[in-house]
């Protein structure tokens, strides 16, 4: 998780949304990995793009941070596959992206 707090100033850089929307954009706003299922025949229908994932993380290569081939539009679905350790059991991307914004914000998230 502290991986996560050190890297969300970043992603709130108009230099990320700038090359974001670049992805998105060069992707069609469709979902990589659902296109190379559907494709294959595995699915019947891709998911339209909710993020963009970085293939070399951050982490580990942050002078591709910004790179537009290090960067692949995927559904909240496709995401939750590559990074199963930032999810709970269940849990959506989008409802762990807007968790993870309220506790960097200091918003106390209590769930019933």
């Amino acid at each position: 998780m502290a991986d996560r707090k050190e890297t969300l100033p970043f992603y709130g850089t108009e230099a990320w949304h700038r090359v974001r929307k670049a992805a998105l954009m060069r992707d069609g706003g469709m979902c990589q990995e659902c296109m190379r299922k559907f494709r294959d025949g595995i699915i019947r229908k891709p998911r339209r793009a909710t993020m963009v994932h970085h293939k070399i993380p951050v982490k580990e290569r942050p002078d591709l941070a910004l790179e537009l081939d290090n960067l692949e539009s995927l559904c909240d679905r496709c995401h939750a596959e590559e990074h199963p350790e930032k999810y709970r059991r269940g849990e959506s991307a989008e409802a762990a992206r807007r968790d993870e914004i309220r506790r960097a914000s200091g918003i106390r998230v209590i769930k019933v």
